[in-house]
């Protein structure tokens, strides 16, 4: 019987580790790039035709409102993830209204009227984080931006309640007491043109997959962090 000595073991051990590691890094992972043009994973809640439109363009997902007043929703996934994040790169082309924004919905259960939206205000230099339920609240924070320019965004709600809304290097945090049901997951628009790619959703309950393949550049370390909490009424 061959035998194996203390090194050799170290190095089983270590090839194990570095193999779980690998597989968990990619584990619970959904990506889509747009690079195929279709949208046949994505749908539009409660569409209106003559209000909004969602498309593909040039390998990116473009969303418009028509109308002012007006949000647009551009969901996917299943009702039942929960406590997952979501990233993905967004510029704003086009202001039609003074309420002009962009951003993302996580936990979204559409007809119960209940999700999380953390969008970028145009007109207000605002990044915000709304508990879209009756009654719920939202944190406002001071963030300048600049139409015409791509955003890293990423949002995470996490089990403890905590709500993470990142801009680039910045880190914008509230906590919601009791946190929503999981939900869809998607992009969200108002008042706006605006643009999206390379969107990533990672959690324990999301599943491999999606159109997309693999992205070339890794999500940069978030540092700067603002701390608020959920105004609730």
């Amino acid at each position: 019987m061959m035998k194996i000595g203390i090194r050799s073991k170290i190095s089983l051990i270590l090839l194990g580790l570095s193999i779980f590691l690998i597989s968990s890094v990619f584990a619970g992972t959904w990506r889509d790039d747009f690079e195929d043009n279709k949208t046949n994973e994505w749908e539009v809640y409660n569409e209106d035709k003559q209000l909004e439109k969602w498309w593909i363009n040039d390998g990116e997902a473009v969303g418009e409102i028509f109308i002012e007043g007006f949000w647009s929703l551009w969901l996917t996934g299943d009702i039942e993830w929960e406590f997952y994040s979501v990233s993905c790169r967004a510029m704003l082309e086009e202001d039609k209204e003074d309420q002009s924004s962009f951003g993302l919905t996580l936990h979204d259960r559409g007809d119960e009227d209940s999700r999380y939206v953390f969008m970028v205000d145009y007109i207000h230099n605002t990044a915000r984080i709304i508990k879209g339920v009756p009654g719920g609240g939202s944190v406002v924070f001071n963030f300048v931006v600049e139409k015409g320019v791509w955003y890293d965004l990423k949002a995470i709600v996490n089990e403890d309640g905590t709500l993470e809304f990142h801009i680039d290097d910045t880190v914008f945090k509230a906590v919601d007491p009791a946190p929503l049901s999981g939900g869809q997951a998607g992009f969200v628009i108002g008042g706006s043109r605006s643009r999206f790619d390379n969107v990533e959703i990672i959690g324990d309950n999301i599943p491999d997959g999606g159109p997309g393949k693999p992205f070339d550049v890794a999500p940069k370390d978030k540092l700067t962090t603002t701390w608020g909490k959920l105004k609730m009424k």
